[in-house]
This record gives C-alpha cells, structure tokens and sequence, in this order.
C-alpha cells in the first residue's frame, strides 16, 4: 500500500525499494547488452569484452534507466522538473561548488600520484585503453553516465532522503554512502577517500544550490578530467 500513496512524493521506504529496482535493472541491461556482444562476435563473456563496449553499454543502460526515473516520478508529480529539482542554480553558488569541485579533483589527483599502491585503479586505464569507439566512450563516460547516477542518487533518492526524519543533510550523506557503495570495483581506498568526499561535494552541490543541474554539471567535469588524465596516460 505504502507504494501506492496519494502524497506528491514518494516515502521513504518507496523511495528505497524503487531506487534499488532501477539500479538492479540498470545493471540488468548492462548484462543484457554484454551477453549480445559475445554472442555476437562468439567471444568469451571476460571483462575484457566489458572494458572494449562501455561506451555503448553506459549510455543504453543509462537511457533506460533515466526513463524509468522519470515514469516513477511523473506517477507522484506533475512536474519532473520540480521533483528532480532541474533548476538552473545562481552563479554565486555555482562558481563557489567548482571552485571547491576543482580543489577537490587537484587533491585527488595529487593523492593518487604520492600513494600509487593505494589509488591507482586498473579498471579506468583499462576500459579507456581497449575501448574499441572513443566518442561512445566519452559520450556514455561524461555525459550519460553521470546524467543518469544524478537523477538517480541526487535526484529521485535525495528527493525522499530529504522528505524523511533525515532532511537535507541526512540526504546528502546517505545518498553519498550508496553512491560509494555502487562504485567498489574502483577499490576500497579509492571508495573511502575519493569516491565518497566527491559524494559528499555532490549532495551539498544539489543541497545548497537547490539544483539537480550543478552536480551534474561538476560530475561530468570530473569525469572529463578523469578521462583526460588516462589519455594523457595511455597515449
């Protein structure tokens, strides 16, 4: 019953349960479209495989997870827009959060480069060294990508996160937890000081500017500048 409530939000619990079904089904589709491209070419499912096609697999997965996102929401609301909170935020605000999103990219970067044991990761150098399409790669890496974990985990989860006992900033830092949670093939290390400080930074974005666009926007900054450094690395 509780999924079928006349509120203009989901509940928290609703919230929860729909956000781990559209994940579980991303992650469904990204299988899915794994299993076509070794049936197709006859190779043996590796990540190899994985590594050469996430271009295309990011950016179908992401599609279709963001429509479901936005069927869900238009079930409670009227207004996606409203719900998602996809307002341009002030330009104060903005250029305060990249200014402190580029502080925060130069830090990481600057740790990764002291503590190699700790923070280097095979997964980005590998993906970026055998994808067989570059544009794809950018396409599903910057910009679909980081669309669709938005609207997932800063959008829809934030959304009930917020309407909770937790408020704004109880959103921010359990949307962060689960954000760090669904990036673990990068490493422990790279989870606990990266992943989740720049979780953190993306939630007080979308808190503080009331705008789902500004961490968007600083999220595929920084997978552009991620995906810059490995070519730099690579090539």
């Amino acid at each position: 019953m509780d999924l079928l409530n006349s509120k203009k939000h989901w509940s928290l619990r609703s919230t929860l349960i729909i956000t781990l079904f559209v994940f579980l089904l991303f992650s469904l589709i990204q299988t899915l479209i794994l299993l076509l491209y070794t049936s197709s070419s006859q190779e043996i499912l590796t990540e190899n495989v994985a590594y050469e096609n996430i271009g295309v697999i990011s950016i179908v997965s992401s599609i279709i997870g963001i429509i479901f996102l936005i069927s869900f929401t238009k079930f409670k609301s009227s207004s996606v827009k409203q719900y998602l909170n996809l307002y341009l935020p002030t330009v104060n605000i903005s250029i305060v959060f990249l200014l402190i999103s580029f502080f925060v990219m130069f830090a990481m970067e600057y740790a990764s480069k002291l503590y190699p044991d700790l923070f280097e990761t095979d997964f980005a150098i590998e993906s970026y060294k055998q994808a067989k399409n570059l544009p794809a790669f950018y396409l599903g890496v910057v910009l679909f990508g980081p669309v669709f974990e938005e609207f997932l985990f800063r959008g829809f989860l934030f959304k009930g996160l917020e309407k909770s006992i937790l408020g704004g900033h109880g959103a921010v830092f359990v949307s962060a937890i689960f954000f760090s949670i669904v990036h673990i093939q990068y490493g422990i290390y790279i989870l606990l000081f990266m992943m989740f400080p720049i979780a953190i930074l993306l939630g007080y974005a979308r808190l503080k500017s009331g705008s789902l666009l500004l961490p968007i926007l600083i999220h595929m900054i920084n997978n552009l500048a991620t995906c810059l450094l490995v070519h730099f690395e690579v090539y």
